[in-house]
């Protein structure tokens, strides 16, 4: 509800689009493919939601708590009378909509239209929309949608063909990759990106072996599967609690119960075998899942969605290996790019509207804070703040010299990453920063940093690299970095990079450019400008706060200079 209150007052503040001229609202899940007995979780949790927020008192004025009631009670009886399908889910959704214009005090329309897109649908529209193609395969790869995990899409000029669908019971490396990270001491949300990090430190092992027994890779109609029982693949529509069971039960297989050992501490050798089998097992499947569709489809360009996407290592392996001429990956390419995808789709195939074929190139589409309103906040905290404006050499010579600065400006990211608008920069070249920014962020000491470079220097630094701006492929150093920029280059010789063009941010750029003048190095490590347990810093007040209470020596803020020491 905070979210789409959140979006009206975007809309309005930034484009003076109102909630009264909003056409329609895509969905990013499809209630009428879901199993009856999750509508009825769904009512059952609305009606007891309903009850302990007041909810209807935006629908129905102000009324005492007992009309509420009465009003409630008999809307129930009117549903629970009704079908269950997704008209029914999609009524509750346009009151949904309807409370947040009320609460926001703008006009209700007399008419909202939500529209469901199919999980993995929404993900593929985000991929392909989004990447420049016309004609392309897609990859969509995630935990599960309403009851399949991994589809392979042909897409040409805006159509979407199913071509192969994966059941989530069957086929699901999210539910099998958080599964395998809780057992390591994650939980499933955290667990994923640091296992990623944590995998190279391991090595092929017993945890290996029994993980990569489960996966089958010779069916003629699947990429992949994977099957505890030996059965094949067969749709089940059921809960989270069913699509888990089969990963639970190959996660405990592997390693009873989680294995004790302090992440913050010395490695634990099955912790790190763990990582490196559920890691080496995810690559192994990716690869196969772009084999098959290449095979399949014999489409020459690649995009990517879905949460699994997010795995930059996996996505390094289908690079190298050569199988597309080009390759897409959505920035935000777990759920939260979904809503993207939903209404991509919904424009172009419901509402009649002509999708762009443009490459994505930029994310630096969220919020932003004038220059005066950043200015107030800055007098306001009484810091000795320097105004320096877009020259920042002064800040480059402050990462030269072994100070590690917060650096703030702009448009927030859209996405995981923080590229430039809300980062943390330090000198790769300075082979302690890597404990020091770890520290500084409250990160498990092991864990790697990423850098930021000229695109124009990616060569000098990788091999075989291409232009991406989005932190989610990783790269193979070319021999010799490991000397040049230690604190950017993990132990299996990789980096996750974010390369810079001008014309995509200039001042971030500016200021890689400045460091390489002083330095001979057009690379800076960059990470995300957040504490431990927090979100990336969003409003100018966050960004100081989390500033005076971390360990950064300094902070540039939309050209304001502050520094502690």
């Amino acid at each position: 509800m905070n979210a789409l209150k959140q979006a009206f007052k975007f809309l309005k503040s930034r484009y003076g689009i109102k909630p009264k001229d909003v056409d329609a609202y895509a969905v990013n899940f499809d209630p009428g493919i879901l199993p009856r007995k999750l509508y009825m979780q769904a009512l059952r949790g609305t009606i007891t939601n309903s009850l302990r927020f007041g909810y209807f008192s935006g629908l129905y004025g102000d009324l005492t708590m007992i009309d509420r009631v009465r009003a409630l009670v008999g809307a129930g009886f009117r549903y629970l009378t009704w079908p269950f399908n997704k008209s029914t889910i999609l009524v509750w959704a346009e009151r949904f909509v309807r409370k947040a214009i009320y609460d926001l005090g703008e006009e209700v329309p007399s008419k909202v239209r939500v529209f469901p897109v199919e999980h993995h649908l929404a993900h593929a529209a985000s991929a392909y929309y989004f990447s420049g193609f016309n004609n392309a395969v897609v990859l969509t790869v995630d935990g599960s949608g309403e009851y399949e995990s991994t589809v392979v899409w042909r897409v040409r000029d805006g159509e979407f063909e199913k071509v192969a669908s994966l059941p989530t019971y069957y086929g699901s490396l999210g539910i099998l990759y958080e599964e395998v990270s809780w057992t390591i001491g994650y939980d499933s949300l955290e667990g994923p990106g640091k296992v990623m990090g944590l995998a190279p430190y391991g090595q092929k092992s017993k945890y290996y072996e029994k993980l990569r027994s489960y996966f089958r890779f010779d069916d003629r109609d699947y990429p992949y599967y994977i099957s505890v029982d030996g059965s094949e693949p067969r749709v089940i529509k059921g809960n989270d609690a069913v699509y888990r069971r089969p990963y639970r039960l190959i996660a405990d297989s592997l390693f009873p119960g989680r294995v004790p050992w302090n992440p913050h501490g010395d490695l634990n050798r099955d912790a790190v075998d763990l990582a490196f089998a559920v890691q080496s097992v995810t690559e192994e499947a990716m690869l196969r899942l772009a084999e098959w569709a290449r095979e399949h489809t014999n489409e020459q360009y690649l995009a990517l969605a879905g949460g699994v996407a997010l795995n930059a290592k996996a996505n390094m392996v289908i690079h190298y290996s050569k199988l597309f001429s080009d390759l897409f990956i959505f920035p935000a390419a777990n759920d939260a790019g979904t809503t993207v995808g939903a209404a991509a789709y919904v424009y172009e195939h419901v509402l009649g509207g002509k999708m762009r074929r443009e490459r994505l190139r930029t994310v630096y589409l969220g919020p932003e804070y004038s220059d005066e309103d950043v200015r107030k906040v800055v007098e306001r905290s009484r810091f000795e703040a320097r105004y320096i404006g877009d020259d920042v050499n002064a800040v480059a010579d402050l990462v030269s010299k072994g100070f590690v600065v917060a650096w703030y400006q702009g448009r927030a990211e859209l996405g995981p990453r923080a590229l430039g608008n809300r980062s943390i920069v330090a000198d790769p070249r300075r082979g302690d920063m890597w404990r020091i920014v770890n520290s500084i962020k409250g990160r498990e000491w092991w864990r790697p940093l990423a850098p930021s470079l000229l695109v124009e220097d990616m060569n000098k630094y990788f091999i075989d690299p291409v232009p991406h701006q989005f932190m989610i492929l990783m790269f193979k150093y070319r021999e010799g970095m490991r000397e040049v920029v230690p604190a950017v280059y993990h132990v299996d010789g990789t980096a996750r990079p974010q390369t810079v063009a001008k014309d995509e941010n200039p001042t971030w750029y500016e200021l890689i450019k400045a460091f390489k003048d002083l330095t001979g190095e057009g690379i800076v490590l960059n990470t995300s400008f957040n504490l431990a347990g927090e979100p990336l810093v969003e409003t100018p007040q966050d960004a100081l706060k989390s500033f005076a209470l971390g360990g950064l020596d300094a902070i540039y803020i939309q050209g304001w200079l502050i520094r502690k020491r």
